[in-house]
């Protein structure tokens, strides 16, 4: 499911020149091995290079090299893109490979699932992921809305309501607060 997504993805940011290189999560193989004590196995590719884990399943590590590194901002752009165009129902998390390369990702689903899939980590990180995401320059690249709310104004002062025009001969009048005492000031 995560590579479907990941193909609308590139199909949407390879339109965007200002994107660049997009990250690409390798496929996964089942193997039977019948002759096996455990006759299924999955494989893939081997990946060389510096593993890095741009994000996890309960969303409480901090990674550094996902905030500050090309490949990580294009994984959290990825995040927030499967976020939106599912409505907030489903997000792939999970994310760890090589540069680009990414594999073994896991998929968080709202607690109802997502058009009949259950996820397999926390339903709890799509709040943390909507809670903590900082939209990046490929979120704004990609036309991303914020999950952030907007700031509210703060409620200044009343404007003070026009007074009609009053005639030089007019006296102010004397505003008094509580009962008064008529002939008396």
């Amino acid at each position: 499911m995560a590579r479907e997504y990941i193909k609308a993805y590139t199909t949407a940011a390879q339109s965007l020149e200002a994107f660049g290189e997009i990250p690409e999560i390798i496929p996964i193989y089942l193997v039977h091995r019948p002759s096996n004590d455990v006759p299924y196995a999955t494989l893939e590719e081997e990946l060389i290079g510096d593993f890095v884990k741009y994000s996890v399943k309960d969303g409480k590590e901090i990674n550094l090299m996902r905030r500050d590194s090309e490949a990580g901002q294009k994984c959290c752009a990825f995040q927030h893109w499967v976020y939106q165009n599912t409505e907030g129902n489903l997000l792939v998390t999970d994310m760890q490979g090589v540069g680009m390369r990414l594999t073994d990702v896991g998929i968080a689903t709202c607690k109802k699932g997502y058009k009949g899939f259950k996820g397999n980590c926390a339903t709890t990180f799509i709040d943390q992921f909507k809670a903590l995401h900082q939209c990046n320059r490929f979120c704004e690249i990609l036309g991303l809305k914020s999950l952030q709310p907007k700031p509210k104004k703060p409620a200044g002062a009343p404007k003070p309501k026009p007074q009609p025009a009053a005639s030089a001969a007019a006296a102010p009048k004397k505003k008094t607060f509580g009962p008064t005492v008529k002939g008396k000031s």
